[in-house]
């Protein structure tokens, strides 16, 4: 079976935002340690805007050129060590403002169908340029899975050399006012081609959809995920110096008293499911798994769980999202 890391490296979205020290580079490198033994490439799902942002106040905010020089340099190696680097927009960054204190976020257009047509545009433009000295994005992740409608983003992805999405996790639903998605009517297959609407595929569509895995999770394993946290240690305190957004109340709810569908993930206590949902993959005869995963929620624990994961399991083999650039 191919398995496809894929992380999305970005910062926390709140008033602890965290920095890129503690969010991106000292987790990629404690990650990088144990792909590295099994000669895994990852695809990085880059927050373009974060780029843009940077570069924008660089020139005359010292802190934030410290900042671009960092990350720049640390995606360089990256894409010199040939991990994979794509296209990821949260495009609240262009109603973002910067202080002496940090970055001020308005998420109001959290979603990237927020904006008109010509914006869609213009964003997904610059922030693939934005990417362009790291190598050629062939895939997008939509920020926070949101990803629907889709229709109003496909000419701007189309004009940039978009052909891959990874978005899409089959059966996830929330109905958060920020995040809100619903994946039920999703194919259960390794990949697929569409058009406007990656839950309906089309057999010679533009677009591949190359879902990330997805596993039935109940109340029981989110109140043990829960324990898992507040228990604490330092095996379960991520790298990440940020605080994440926190769930809609309905979301919440629905996790801790009702079964529901979760992203296959390497972050923090969520890392455990890898072993349950391979073999789910293996039964259903599935011959890829995505599995993703932010560098600010990595932590010892999940990293020792990838770890064990991956020594288990010499059979599988490590993947990129290249391959499945020109399937259409």
């Amino acid at each position: 079976m191919n398995l496809i890391l894929s992380l999305d490296y970005e910062l926390f979205f709140g008033a602890r935002h965290g920095t890129p020290q503690r969010c991106l580079i000292e987790p990629c490198q404690a990650l990088l340690k144990v792909t590295e033994r099994v000669g895994a490439k990852l695809a990085f799902f880059v927050d373009a805007g974060y780029l843009c942002k940077l570069a924008e106040h660089a020139p005359r905010d010292a802190a934030a050129r410290r900042e671009f020089d960092a990350v720049r340099g640390h995606l360089a190696s990256l894409a010199r060590s040939g991990h994979e680097i794509q296209l990821h927009i949260h495009p609240h960054w262009e109603d973002t403002r910067r202080t002496a204190e940090g970055w001020h976020f308005d998420l109001r257009r959290y979603a990237l169908h927020s904006f008109r047509a010509q914006d869609i545009l213009d964003i997904v433009t610059r922030y693939t340029r934005a990417l362009s000295e790291f190598g050629t994005p062939v895939a997008y992740r939509a920020g926070g899975w949101v990803i629907q409608p889709f229709a109003p983003l496909a000419p701007a992805l189309r004009a940039n050399g978009i052909r891959i999405d990874s978005t899409v996790f089959p059966g996830g639903h929330t109905e958060d006012s920020i995040q809100a998605l619903d994946f039920r009517g999703s194919p259960d297959k390794d990949y697929w081609c569409f058009d406007t609407d990656p839950l309906a595929p089309a057999s010679r569509g533009y677009f591949t959809e190359v879902p990330i895995a997805s596993i039935r999770v109940s109340p029981i394993a989110y109140w043990t995920l829960a324990a898992r946290k507040l228990a604490g240690g330092a095996r379960h305190r991520p790298w990440g110096n940020g605080g994440a957004i926190a769930n809609g109340k309905r979301d919440l709810g629905r996790k801790l008293f009702a079964s529901t569908t979760s992203a296959v993930s390497i972050d923090g206590p969520k890392a455990r499911w890898l072993e349950r949902a391979y073999r789910e993959h293996k039964a259903r005869g599935r011959d890829c798994m995505v599995v993703m995963g932010h560098p600010k929620a990595l932590t010892p624990y999940s990293l020792e769980r990838l770890d064990r994961f991956l020594k288990r399991h010499p059979e599988i083999t490590p993947a990129g999202y290249a391959r499945y650039a020109n399937l259409a």
